[in-house]
């Protein structure tokens, strides 16, 4: 009888100490190992410091994954400027925790327009010319490119663009004359300039990469501890974290997506290349 009464007691307090599991989406790639070395040291930390596991949900593309963090399948995501504001203004629900320093100490970057070195040709009133694009929500992609053909007297729809997914992929095929022009990160571009890879036209400064949370699948206790975690990570531990992370963190600031924001409500962006 004692044994039955206490196994009673105590099996209220197994279930309570089970760990809960929190499903974060990194970046919309298929490039799982590259993804893994970027975001498991992130995760490890905010494992031990919340007590939770974490689950990584691996997303192709952006549409899937705003999709899946709206129908509450993805607690927590890491998302670049016009994922994030497309999210934000189709789901209330979603809550800004933290921007992500570049080595200046900075929460920005910028995107390039770029052609292979040998092209010197004006882009004023382009059309019928290959342009290569990463993703329809990549900030970098149709929204940046259309923004800057704009104020050449042209569009980006007078011309022949396809979505190769990445901004590696972006600048190969552009230095190969596969494409034209291209769109992609500054910070990349650079990358390739060794290999004849030029900047036509750089953006404004453009918001770093946020991590949201999920206030339909998390609670506001929940979300506080990630973005105190996320503030006050130690310079030992940010030293073992990827290049693109290891700089730590700043609390987001709405009015610095207000350039973002003015793009997004004069461009209708299309999902799909046009040839």
């Amino acid at each position: 009888m004692f044994k039955f009464v206490f196994l009673l007691i105590l099996l209220p307090l197994y279930l309570l100490s089970e760990t809960k599991t929190l499903i974060f989406a990194p970046l919309a790639t298929k490039d799982i190992e590259d993804i893994n070395t970027q975001f498991l040291p992130m995760i490890k930390y905010l494992e031990k410091k919340l007590n939770v596991k974490i689950q990584m949900d691996y997303n192709n593309d952006y549409d899937t994954l705003l999709e899946k963090f709206m129908n509450g399948k993805i607690d927590i995501a890491y998302l670049g400027p016009l994922p994030y504001l497309t999210l934000e203004e189709e789901y209330p629900d979603t809550m800004p925790l933290v921007n992500f320093k570049n080595e200046k100490g900075e929460v920005s970057y910028t995107c390039s327009f770029v052609s292979f070195i040998s092209n010197e040709e004006s882009i004023e009133n382009m059309t019928d010319t290959k342009i290569a694009l990463t993703q329809p929500l990549s900030t970098c992609g149709y929204l940046f490119v259309n923004d800057v053909l704009n104020h050449s007297n042209t569009n980006i729809e007078k011309n022949k663009y396809k979505y190769l997914g990445k901004h590696d992929s972006v600048a190969l095929s552009v230095i190969r004359g596969e494409f034209k022009y291209g769109g992609l990160k500054t910070d990349i571009a650079q990358g390739y300039a060794h290999l004849g890879l030029k900047e036509i036209m750089k953006s404004k400064d453009i918001p770093s990469f946020i991590l949201v949370g999920n206030s339909k699948t998390l609670d506001n206790n929940m979300l506080i501890n990630i973005k105190n975690s996320m503030l006050f990570v130690e310079k030992k531990e940010l030293s073992t974290w990827h290049e693109s992370m290891k700089f730590g963190t700043k609390e987001i600031n709405s009015a610095d997506y207000d350039y973002i924001r003015k793009l997004i409500k004069s461009t209708k962006i299309s999902h799909e290349s046009n040839f």
